[in-house]
């Protein structure tokens, strides 16, 4: 049996889950190869970088103050190498004691006894982040568990000048009182909390079945706005459930790439809120490409770029969309792409953005949207109330008329074809 064939037979036995949802057929832009990144490295956690906010603790900087932050895995591992991003400092970064360890039950940033560990940079305790790079820690063996917080802690010597940070993690991380406590037993010096992410982007891991990475390219949705804080509810995170429950999917990371108020074609600093981050086009690259043992990119985005002033039409939205698909098809990393949910009622909602998402809708699950995505996502009927198509169902929304609870985030990811996203990816490495 053919590797085509072989791939339509896994889609087909999908078929009662995906209804509907999925629009299209796989298709043959992405050829074998390896199973994960370079060296077998995948991604199990990450988050976008973005510039600092006008004011707060992101423009302000940290000084001689070690913070500690809790992410979540999806794959699991044998051992784990961290990410740090400078991508928006005004000055080189210093990074002091760094260590990573498992957390406590309940409300507490306290590790585990005998999980703590050290991580090095080039052997080294500590190193510095250039203006607009990333380093890469050295490998820490560690047994990473999938679906479960990890504490990473670091110190921050240094001034910071305004910080490299993601601004809506929907998580509580915290700040300590002025000093090296990375590795700290207690939590008794953590006095400030965060729900911002600062400077860490990824977390990799190798080893344990991790076989390559899932990438959610998106805005607030993506992000997971309104669902519950700490709780890992995103739509990113139920989709991890899904793969790793899966024999099929198991080992498969996803990174979660998406930034509240992001747009396709524009910056966030061309708003009053440049937390909003890079435009996804620009930032395709650095969030997708460049992550490691890539094999498929959910592109998940362009509603508030119907929203936002200026406003852009729906033929803008989808050229940018079929721009990023031919760049990441040109990696031979795959791309489903999905429909835009509905937002009537909410603060942003007009008619002519209506129109305009209703467009691109309608072209997105047209048979000549198969020339540009390997498959389409039809998020919009997963959540969008029958009897009213232009607003969230009740039941799934939350509270904002355009935001989901959790409910509505585990909906998108049963939506999602697992069949695709497990497809093989091509022989060239993505990352590193």
């Amino acid at each position: 049996m053919s590797r085509r064939t072989r791939r339509r037979a896994a889609a087909a036995g999908t078929a009662a889950l995906l209804s509907c949802m999925l629009l299209g057929t796989p298709s043959a832009h992405a050829a074998p190869g390896a199973e994960a990144g370079q060296d077998g490295w995948t991604g199990t956690w990450g988050t976008a970088p973005a510039p600092a906010a006008p004011d707060g603790i992101s423009k302000e900087g940290l000084d001689n103050r070690t913070v500690r932050m809790v992410v979540h895995t999806s794959a699991a591992g044998g051992e784990l190498r961290l990410r740090f991003s400078n991508a928006h400092g005004s000055a080189p970064l210093a990074l002091g004691r760094t260590t990573v360890a498992l957390p406590g039950p309940g409300p507490s940033p306290a590790p585990v006894a005998g999980t703590l560990k050290p991580v090095t940079f080039n052997g080294a305790s500590g190193t510095t982040v250039p203006v607009g790079a990333e380093v890469v820690s050295d490998p820490v063996p560690f047994d990473v568990p999938a679906d479960r917080d990890l504490l990473v802690s670091v110190h921050l010597p240094k001034p910071t000048g305004p910080t490299t940070w993601h601004w809506l993690a929907q998580q509580t991380n915290y700040v300590s009182e002025p000093g090296d406590h990375a590795a700290d037993a207690g939590n008794g010096a953590f006095t400030r909390s965060e729900t911002s992410w600062f400077f860490l982007t990824g977390v990799d891991v190798r080893g344990k079945g991790a076989r390559g990475t899932v990438v959610a390219l998106g805005d607030s949705q993506t992000d997971g706005v309104k669902s519950t804080l700490d709780g890992n509810a995103r739509w990113t995170d139920a989709l991890a459930r899904r793969l790793t429950a899966d024999p099929a999917t198991r080992g498969l990371g996803v990174l979660n790439e998406g930034l509240g108020g992001n747009r396709i074609l524009r910056d966030g600093s061309e708003t009053d809120r440049p937390q909003r981050g890079t435009a996804a086009a620009k930032r395709l690259q650095r969030d997708v490409i460049d992550r490691p043992g890539v094999r498929t990119a959910v592109l998940y985005e362009g509603i508030n770029d119907l929203q936002l002033e200026p406003r852009a039409s729906a033929a803008q939205v989808l050229d940018g969309l079929r721009g990023m698909a031919r760049r990441l098809h040109e990696q031979h990393i795959r791309v489903v792409v999905g429909t835009l949910t509905p937002f009537k009622d909410s603060p942003f909602y007009t008619p002519e953005a209506e129109k305009a998402r209703t467009e691109v809708n309608a072209a997105l699950r047209s048979p000549a949207a198969r020339a540009d995505f390997d498959a389409v996502v039809d998020f919009d009927a997963a959540v969008r109330d029958q009897a009213d198509p232009q607003r969230v169902r009740a039941a799934f929304d939350g509270g904002d008329h355009i935001h989901l609870n959790d409910a509505g985030y585990r909906a998108l990811a049963e939506a999602v074809p697992l069949a695709e996203l497990a497809g093989s990816p091509a022989p060239a490495v993505h990352g590193r």
